[in-house]
């Protein structure tokens, strides 16, 4: 199975062509802005890196969020796109699940993950709050989603560890990070995973979903919250 994935919801643009678990090609670009310009020469760059033809990819798959409101939409613009060209299928996939499962398996081979594990995945909205989803491996398809302030967050992570759970986060921020927001003494039983989601997070997860029989998502966008309009000075702004 050869797969051509994409992602672009946070601050990475990245393209990874994926062939039976091993990464052929990988093209990835650190930048808030310019995804929608770019994405499309990294497609080509990381197809002829990986010396793959379109008409061999098996299936496209985008990132669907939650995250940045154009950055989704182009990442799944563009296998919309390659799908029509190719008559191939396309599939979309939950970001924070990707991280989650990232996570699960990174604890699954240091033999760090048991029954009182929790994984919470988290991803930045840019509203000075997070994009929260606890990972379940018995239901990866899960788009029961969050947005979670601070506080919210402390109190999610405080009832877990009162309850006996040991908690990994993992997302784009830094252990230190961490430490500034939350008392991290009242919470010695909390690792700090730090991941940036990228495209070769989404091919994995994809692909484990569909070796082991899991349902799978359209290539729809996840919006928790819909693009807001105002009006500055005549003009007429989108945004998140």
């Amino acid at each position: 199975m050869i797969l051509l994935a994409l992602e672009s919801s946070a601050e990475l643009s990245s393209v990874v062509v994926w062939k039976d678990w091993r990464i052929l090609s990988h093209q990835i670009v650190e930048s808030r802005f310019g995804h929608a310009e770019r994405i499309i020469n990294q497609v080509d760059t990381a197809l002829k890196q990986a010396k793959v033809e379109f008409s061999q990819i098996d299936f496209f798959v985008g990132g669907r969020g939650p995250g940045s409101f154009t950055g989704i939409r182009t990442c799944l613009a563009a296998i919309t796109g390659f799908s029509v060209v190719t008559n191939k299928a396309l599939y979309g996939v939950n970001g924070l699940s990707a991280l989650g499962f990232n996570c699960f398996i990174t604890l699954k081979k240091m033999d760090n993950y048991n029954d009182k594990t929790r994984i919470f995945a988290v991803s930045d909205t840019r509203k000075n709050s997070f994009y929260f989803q606890e990972f379940k491996k018995e239901n990866p398809l899960s788009d029961s989603i969050f947005e979670l302030s601070l506080e919210e967050l402390q109190d999610m992570i405080s009832s877990a560890t009162v309850a006996g759970r040991h908690i990994d986060i993992c997302g784009p921020f830094s252990e230190d990070f961490w430490k500034e927001k939350i008392e991290i003494e009242k919470f010695q039983a909390v690792n700090y995973n730090t991941t940036k989601l990228n495209a070769t997070h989404i091919a994995n997860y994809f692909a484990w979903q569909m070796e082991n029989d899991k349902q799978i998502s359209s290539a729809t966008p996840i919006y928790l919250t819909p693009a807001k309009i105002f009006n500055s000075k005549n003009t007429t702004k989108f945004f998140k």
